[in-house]
């Protein structure tokens, strides 16, 4: 038992530790996928209609525009509806477009789980 018998078990120790904490990550990459997968399509579902509904608001302000910039107050508020609905629609097309682009990453690791017999 001398200094090499501690520096092996020293090195188990750290292996079995490194492949402890590997397990660990996997299994939460796994957990998250999984939970990502089955919801980013609600989730894009959900932005999407924000999208239309903000775009809709968006194009309703921006006709009304003309006829509303000669009234002192309502002219500025129809004028702010009209830029938030626009900044609104393409802030929820981008998290649609992130959310179909998440469930997509989230799918292929879940399959990937499944080619290597995954069980987490």
């Amino acid at each position: 038992m001398g200094f090499g018998s501690f520096l092996h078990k020293l090195g188990d120790k750290v292996s079995g530790a490194a492949h402890r904490v590997g397990n660990k990550i996997h299994h939460d990459i796994h957990q998250g996928a999984k939970f990502v997968a089955k919801h980013a399509d609600a989730v894009s579902s959900i932005a999407d209609k924000v999208s239309k509904v903000a775009g809709v608001v968006g194009k309703v302000a921006s006709a009304a525009l003309p006829f509303t910039a000669e009234i002192p107050i309502v002219g500025e508020i129809v004028g702010a509806a009209a830029a938030g609905g626009k900044v609104i629609e393409r802030g929820a097309s981008a998290v649609s477009k992130g959310a179909k682009i998440a469930g997509r990453v989230a799918n292929a690791e879940l399959a990937m789980d499944r080619a290597m017999k995954y069980s987490g």
